[in-house]
């Protein structure tokens, strides 16, 4: 059973665009500025931290906003263009990465600069890029 609060909150939702990638994205990236202007409070007279802290906030301000925009067409060119950016594609391939740290070693290909992904504790092997077809001989 639903308690009263999660139904008015998605019932708040509807015909909104809601936290798509774009927003989630932005979201994530609000503690680093204001992390660094918590570091740089006391230099240049403050400055620096009331302008790393004004980023944070707007970037902040802007995921909410495009959380609650109605303009449903507009959000999702805007999320689809960043979704075909490198900048998402770089830090979600990284966060992959990251993920299977355990299990896999990563290279990349010399040649095409391709990631490529083999099993840890193999010892030494040659590895093939699907993509161009270099080969070369790394340690897992």
């Amino acid at each position: 059973m639903r308690s009263r609060f999660s139904y008015l909150f998605s019932r708040m939702f509807i015909g909104r665009c809601g936290f798509d990638e774009l927003s989630r994205f932005l979201i994530s990236a609000v503690p680093f500025p204001l992390l660094l202007s918590m570091l740089l409070r006391k230099a240049a007279g403050g400055y620096i931290s009331m302008f790393l802290f004004a980023i944070s906030m707007v970037l902040f301000i802007w995921s909410v906003w495009r959380a609650f925009s109605t303009q449903l067409y507009n959000r999702k060119s805007e999320n689809d263009h960043f979704l075909t950016s490198s900048l998402y594609r770089s830090s979600s391939g990284a966060l992959i990465r990251l993920s299977q740290i355990r299990e896999y070693r990563f290279f990349r290909c010399r040649t095409c600069k391709t990631w490529l992904r083999v099993p840890r504790g193999k010892g030494k092997i040659r590895i093939n890029c699907p993509h161009c077809g270099n080969s070369f001989e790394a340690k897992t």
